[in-house]
């Protein structure tokens, strides 16, 4: 089921990334960006992996109040939706709501799976509500739902808490995929490949992935961008126990890791780009909203990014 050790796959890979950008959307983001200004080169601590803006693909953007998704209506699923935690983005000014996200599938057995999670979004009222948006959602099955996925859900959150962390960028998707057999009609170790979405099942109108994945992007105060952490989880794994907790957070991480190179392989994604021609910025964003009882309230995100030269884009201030 791909598995992988999540330690040795990190070392494996570590050292073959050098000047390695990652793409994330920052200036797709809502809001103006406050502050934008070129970093002082004393201050760039040197990291093997950096941000550059950019988006793994660019089908019909929606920005919402705090992600931003491209939406593929093909498979009435996102490609990916894309989250910034932080201690400020993190903040609970709204209550849960249960009456939201009312479980609409004919298979009791499939729930509206949240992409960006609802938890993580309490800073506003607005942005709160935009998690429950049904383009946001996938259709999962309710034991990955509630079990692996939601750990790793709240394991995003745990890091993003942690003092010497600015923010933790988050994408999640869908994968469509297959089995691949040899002539013998055996699994073969590579066993997973891309599916044409229109011959699987759907759920609500909507194409049911078989996998879905996370890519964790870890950004530290000193300006350093940690090793990706990558996982793809089946929509259902009969020999696994729910794992729900933090404390076996190892064992979803040695299950579940796989290399950002698969899952671009897998979903037709492009997360990273090498040697881009970029000028590196300290950037400001600074979105506002409106609490439970109508109080104002923000969220600040500062994030150290590299703008390749010829991005022409506008609305900074």
């Amino acid at each position: 089921m791909m598995k992988r050790n999540y330690r040795n796959l990190v070392q494996r890979y570590k050292g073959l990334s050098l000047n390695q950008y990652i793409l994330i959307p920052f200036f797709e983001m809502s809001g103006k960006i406050s502050v934008s200004k070129e970093a002082d080169p004393n201050s760039i601590v040197r990291s093997p992996n950096k941000l550059v803006n950019g988006c793994p693909s660019d089908s019909d953007l929606r920005i919402r109040k705090s992600y931003v998704m491209s939406y593929n209506n093909e498979t009435k699923n996102a490609e990916w939706v894309y989250e910034i935690l932080n201690k400020d983005t993190l903040k609970v000014n709204c209550k849960a709501h249960g009456s939201f996200g009312r479980n609409e599938f004919v298979d009791k057995d499939y729930e509206q799976g949240h992409l960006a999670a609802a938890a993580n979004h309490r800073w506003c009222q607005e942005a709160y509500h935009d998690t429950f948006l049904i383009s946001n959602m996938a259709p999962q099955n309710k034991g990955l739902n509630k079990g692996n996925w939601k750990t790793i859900e709240s394991y995003c959150r745990y890091r993003a808490m942690n003092d010497e962390v600015c923010n933790v960028h988050v994408y999640s998707g869908p994968l469509y995929l297959k089995e691949k057999k040899n002539k013998e009609g055996t699994e073969v170790e590579d066993f997973y490949d891309r599916a044409d979405p229109s011959t699987l099942e759907r759920k609500g109108g909507k194409v049911a992935p078989t996998h879905l994945f996370k890519v964790i992007i870890v950004e530290n105060e000193d300006g350093t961008v940690e090793e990706l952490e990558c996982y793809v989880m089946a929509k259902l794994d009969k020999e696994d126990t729910d794992i729900q907790n933090l404390d076996n957070i190892d064992a979803v991480q040695n299950k579940y890791a796989q290399h950002i190179n698969t899952i671009e392989k897998l979903s037709g994604l492009k997360f990273i780009e090498s040697h881009p021609d970029v000028v590196t910025k300290d950037c400001i964003k600074t979105i506002t909203g409106e609490g439970e009882k109508g109080e104002s309230c923000s969220a600040k995100i500062k994030v150290r990014i590299s703008e390749k030269n010829d991005d022409t884009r506008t609305g900074r201030v």
